[in-house]
C-alpha cells in the first residue's frame, strides 16, 4: 500500500516520482546495497518504507542545526555519484570521484555576531541617531555597562568578579559588595594613619654611647662687658653739638641717657628716659652707640688644633663679642650697615676628642666686669639662657659638659615639618639674616612681637621695616621657630675664680673627665619606601592585588575605554 502525501506545492509531484523510483531501486537492490550509505533528512524520515529487512550502513542519521542533509547512493551511476536531498529544496547532485565518502558541514555564524548592515539600513540608523538623541545615549549607556561588566569579570582584584558573575542572585551580589566596601574602608583608614605618621614623626632620636668614635664641638661663648660707653667720646660729642645741650642739666641727662641706651635690654626697657630725644632720631641710636662705644678689645688663645676667632656682634643685650661662633658675624654692625645678604666663610668647626685630654681656651685683656653666655657654635645668646657674671679682677676657670644632637644625612630629603628641625641653610623664612639659627629665629620673633605691641622696633635689631610691613600682619605673629638639626648644648659643670693682678681673664673648656658619655642622633625611622611597603601590604591583604592591578585599572579606563566607546 502506497503512502499518501498531501502537498499542494509544485514540487510535490517531483518528490512523489522520486520516492517511487527510490522504492523500486530499494526493492531491486535489496541485497546489493550493503556497501552504500543512505542519509534521510528529518522531513523525509517519516516516508521511509516499512521494510524490516532493510539494511543500512554508514553513519546513520545526521541532523545539523538549521540544515538537514541526506546522502544516498545511486546504483545507476558507476562513478559513485551521490544525490543530496534537503528539506527545503529539490535534489542536488554532487559528483565525487573515487571511493572516499565525506559529509559536507555548514557552520552557523555565532549568535552574538551582528550580520553586515546594508547601506540603506546603515543610513537609516544614522538618521535615527541624529533625530533621536535618547537613542544615542541609551546605546552609550549599554556600551558602558557592557564595558564595566567586562572589567569586573576580568579584574585581578579579589571579590570584584562576583559582582558580575552569572548565576548569583541579588543578595549574594550585595553581600560581596559589602565585603569590598569594608576592605576599601580599611585600606583608606589605615593608609591615612600611615601617611600621617610619615608626615609628622618619621624620625627617631637615638642614643649613641661610643664616645671614642665621635668628636665633640668646642663650646662657644659671648662676652658682654658692663662698661659700654667711653666718657671721653661723650664729652667730645657734647662739645661738637652745643645747640642740642643748652644747659649743664641737659648734658648730665644725656650722659645718663646714653649709658642706659647702651645697656638696654628687655629687663630694663622701662628705665630709659623718653622725655627728651636731644634731637637724635631713633633710627640713629645704633649709629650713635657705635660712635661712642668703649674700646673693648679682648684677645683669645686656645689649645685646640683649629684657630678660633672673636667677632663683635650686636645682641639683645647690647654690643658684645662672640668666640667660636658661626652666626655672630651676621649680627655685626658692619654687616648691617653695608646691606649685605651673602653667606660668610667661618672656617672649620672646632672639635675635640677624648684622647686629646684637657682642652681650654682663654680670653685676656677684658679690663672690666662682664657677663658670659655659653652656647653652641651655630647659635646666639638668648635671654632665656643662663647668664654668668664675673668681676674685672678675677681669673676665672669654667669647665663645661656637652650634650650634642646630630641629624642623619638621609633626613635632608624630608621636609622641615617632618624633621621638626632646620639646617642652617634652610633660612627661607628668615627676614634679617640669610642663615638659620634657633636663637636668631627667636630674636626675630620677639622683634615682630615688639612691632605688634608698641608699633616700633628696638634699636638692637636690624632695621628692615619695609620687609616687616610686607610680611607681617599687624595682629598675627607666626614664628615657626624649629630647633637646629645639628645643635650643641653646654652646661657649666664647675667654675672657680681667684684674684689676678693682671686683670680679668676667662678660661673655659672641657676637662678630661667632662667629655660627654653619650650623643643624641636623629635617624630616619619611617621612610617613604616604608610607606609604600606598608600601604602595599594593606592592599594585598584586603584585596589581593598589586601595583600591576592598578596599572590594569588605569589602562582599562583610559585607552581601552576610549577605544571601546568611540572606535569599536
Amino acid at each position: 500500500m502506497q503512502p499518501k502525501i498531501v502537498d499542494s506545492s509544485p514540487s510535490a509531484a517531483a518528490r512523489t516520482t522520486t520516492w517511487t523510483s527510490q522504492r523500486s531501486s530499494w526493492g531491486e537492490n535489496d541485497g546489493s546495497a550493503s556497501g552504500s550509505d543512505s542519509l534521510l533528512t528529518s522531513s523525509t524520515a517519516s516516508l521511509q518504507p516499512p521494510q524490516e529487512k532493510l539494511r543500512r550502513s554508514g553513519p546513520g542519521l545526521l541532523i545539523f542545526p538549521g540544515q538537514a542533509q541526506g546522502h544516498q547512493h545511486n546504483p545507476n551511476d558507476s562513478s559513485g555519484s551521490k544525490t543530496v536531498a534537503t528539506a527545503n529544496d529539490g535534489n542536488v547532485a554532487i559528483n565525487q570521484q573515487g571511493a572516499a565518502r565525506s559529509i559536507r558541514s555548514f557552520r552557523r555564524p555565532p549568535l552574538w555576531q551582528r550580520p553586515p548592515m546594508d547601506s540603506g539600513e546603515g543610513q537609516e540608523k544614522r538618521v535615527l541617531d541624529r533625530e533621536n538623541p535618547k537613542h544615542t545615549r541609551s546605546a552609550c549607556l549599554a556600551k558602558a555597562q557592557a564595558f564595566i561588566i567586562e572589567f569586573l569579570q576580568g579584574s585581578s582584584m579579589h571579590g570584584f568578579i562576583y559582582l558580575a558573575k552569572l548565576g548569583l542572585n541579588f543578595v549574594e551580589r550585595m553581600l560581596w559588595f559589602a565585603f569590598i566596601c569594608v576592605a576599601l574602608f580599611s585600606i583608606i583608614s589605615l593608609s591615612k594613619r600611615t601617611w600621617h605618621r610619615f608626615q609628622t614623626s618619621p624620625m627617631v632620636i637615638s642614643m649613641d654611647r661610643n664616645k671614642l668614635f665621635w668628636n665633640t664641638s668646642f663650646p662657644s661663648l659671648t662676652v658682654c662687658p658692663h662698661k659700654r660707653i667711653d666718657e671721653l667720646k661723650v664729652e667730645e660729642y657734647i662739645l661738637a653739638h652745643p645747640d642740642q645741650f643748652l644747659s649743664e642739666e641737659d648734658q648730665e641727662d644725656f650722659r645718663e641717657f646714653i649709658v642706659k641706651l647702651a645697656s638696654l635690654t628687655y629687663d630694663n626697657l622701662e628705665t630709659l628716659p623718653l622725655n627728651k630725644s636731644y634731637g637724635i632720631p631713633s633710627v640713629k641710636y645704633l649709629d650713635l652707640l657705635y660712635e661712642l662705644k668703649w674700646p673693648f678689645e679682648p684677645e683669645i688663645s686656645s689649645g685646640a688644633a683649629v684657630k678660633m676667632f672673636i667677632y663683635e656682634t650686636q645682641t639683645e643685650f647690647g654690643i658684645c663679642h662672640s668666640v667660636n661662633s658661626l652666626v655672630a658675624r651676621y649680627n655685626s654692625f658692619d654687616y648691617w650697615r653695608s646691606g649685605d645678604w651673602s653667606l660668610l666663610d667661618h672656617g672649620d668647626r672646632v672639635t675635640v676628642h677624648p684622647l686629646d685630654g684637657e682642652i681650654y681656651a682663654q680670653i685676656i685683656n677684658l679690663s672690666t666686669a662682664y657677663d658670659v653666655y655659653f652656647h653652641g657654635a651655630g647659635d646666639v645668646p638668648s635671654i632665656s639662657k643662663q647668664r654668668y657674671t664675673f668681676p674685672e679682677s678675677d681669673y676665672t676657670t669654667v669647665e663645661l659638659i656637652a650634650l650634642e644632637i646630630f641629624t642623619n644625612e638621609e633626613a635632608r630629603a624630608f621636609s622641615t615639618k617632618q624633621r621638626s628641625c632646620r639646617f642652617n641653610y634652610e633660612a627661607e623664612e628668615m627676614l634679617t639674616v640669610p642663615i638659620y639659627s634657633f636663637g636668631l629665629c627667636l630674636s626675630e620673633c620677639r622683634m615682630f612681637f615688639a612691632l605688634q605691641v608698641c608699633g616700633c622696633i628696638p634699636h638692637f635689631y636690624r632695621n628692615l621695616r619695609e620687609i616687616i610691613s610686607l610680611k607681617s600682619d599687624k595682629y598675627k605673629i607666626n614664628c615657626n621657630c624649629l630647633a637646629n638639626c645639628d645643635d650643641s648644648n653646654f652646661f657649666v659643670q664647675s667654675y672657680r675664680s681667684r684674684v689676678w693682678f693682671l686683670g680679668a681673664n676667662l678660661q673655659w673648656g672641657i676637662s678630661s673627665g667632662a667629655y660627654p658619655k653619650m650623643q643624641l642622633r636623629r635617624d630616619v625611622l619611617f621612610s617613604f619606601a616604608d610607606v609604600l611597603v606598608y600601604i602595599g601590604g594593606l592592599v594585598g591583604f584586603f584585596l589581593g592585588c598589586s601595583a600591576l592591578s592598578f596599572t590594569e585599572i588605569i589602562y582599562y579606563f583610559t585607552a581601552r575605554f576610549v577605544r571601546r566607546m568611540f572606535f569599536n
